[in-house]
């Protein structure tokens, strides 16, 4: 084949270098995935002027239309044409003053190589629902799918455990959903799908590899992995927040100062005690204490605050008597040793 090309490129050469005639095209070819076909061709690359190409095709003994005209690229699409029948599609080169012969060759729509479907998979308990959308391809500006030409479309899955490629099964189904059960539980499996035409015996090429983990409860790992995740989270959340909440109503009712510590000695202690009750009835006066000194003049003030002392301090247990009813022995005793030091004083 590849000889030939080099001929007819040679022949080609001879006949431009003897009779000016410009080549026509070499290689003419067609490559079609599902109907979406192109057709190509080798460009001439020795011409020193500027060449363009013109496409057409023809079924049977019909005329020839147009379907690239004049194009500077090597390559024009033929999706165009109908899908049913034979036809015939040429080519030739031209320049701004001459053009070559036409290349031709015979054309068939149906001859395609079919593509690969869209696959979409999800997790099951214990299985996968695998949903399969047929390759499509575009005509006149319309959407197919190959369900639209061919009334009998068969997939074949492919599945197999991930990283065990020994254990590959294929699964043939007639519709475009499937789910494949008796699947082991959080276990991830690979999927491929292709289509097969019976018609024709055309096997289809293998979609991407999808590969996606079972369940056992109807939910996938990732969700539940999400789920734990968000629970921990929020349980986080609600002890700080709850932290905060105690704290504050600590701080409301359980302020952190404190009595001071005679306070809390005297309200701990009993109003009414075993003495005071049994003196409860006797009554207790007091005679009126006068102090009376000589003192030199120096000294004066320094007594008058002594005597004020003594008379307060006198005064204080008495409250202190009225308050509690206490014995009156550690009063008197108190009194005669304010009365003692009084006379002490006065003496020095």
């Amino acid at each position: 084949m590849a000889w030939r090309c080099w001929r007819d490129l040679l022949y080609s050469c001879l006949v431009w270098s003897v009779h000016g005639i410009v080549p026509k095209p070499q290689n003419v070819r067609v490559h079609s995935i599902t109907f979406n076909s192109t057709l190509h061709w080798d460009p001439i690359t020795f011409h020193k002027e500027d060449v363009t190409y013109t496409v057409q095709y023809k079924r049977h003994s019909g005329e020839f239309t147009d379907l690239c005209t004049r194009i500077a690229s090597s390559e024009c699409s033929i999706s165009s044409i109908p899908l049913h029948g034979n036809y015939t599609v040429r080519v030739r080169t031209e320049s701004e003053k001459e053009q070559s012969n036409w290349k031709s060759i015979t054309f068939t729509p149906t001859d395609t190589v079919i593509g690969p479907p869209e696959v979409h998979v999800e997790p099951r308990p214990r299985a996968l629902y695998v949903e399969v959308r047929g390759p499509s391809f575009q005509q006149n500006g319309n959407s197919w799918q190959i369900q639209n030409i061919y009334s009998n479309v068969v997939y074949s899955v492919l599945i197999w455990k991930k990283d065990h490629d020994e254990q590959m099964n294929i699964v043939n189904i007639n519709y475009d959903s499937e789910k494949l059960t008796n699947l082991d539980p959080w276990t991830t499996y690979c999927i491929q799908v292709r289509a097969f035409l019976p018609e024709s015996n055309k096997t289809g090429e293998w979609s991407i590899m999808s590969c996606i983990a079972t369940t056992d409860n109807g939910t996938s790992s990732m969700p539940l992995t999400v789920s734990l995740l968000s629970g921990l989270i929020a349980f986080f959340l609600c002890c700080w927040m709850s932290l905060c909440v105690y704290q504050q109503v600590k701080y409301v009712f359980y302020p952190s100062y404190s009595l001071p510590q005679h306070f809390k000695e005297f309200l701990s202690k009993p109003f009414h005690s075993s003495q005071s009750l049994a003196l409860q009835g006797e009554d207790y006066s007091h005679e009126k204490i006068t102090v009376v000194s000589e003192i030199s003049k120096n000294r004066v003030d320094e007594s008058e605050e002594h005597m004020n002392n003594a008379k307060q301090q006198l005064q204080n247990v008495k409250e202190i008597t009225e308050a509690k009813k206490v014995s009156d022995f550690p009063l008197r005793y108190a009194v005669r040793s304010e009365c003692y030091n009084a006379e002490h004083s006065e003496g020095i």
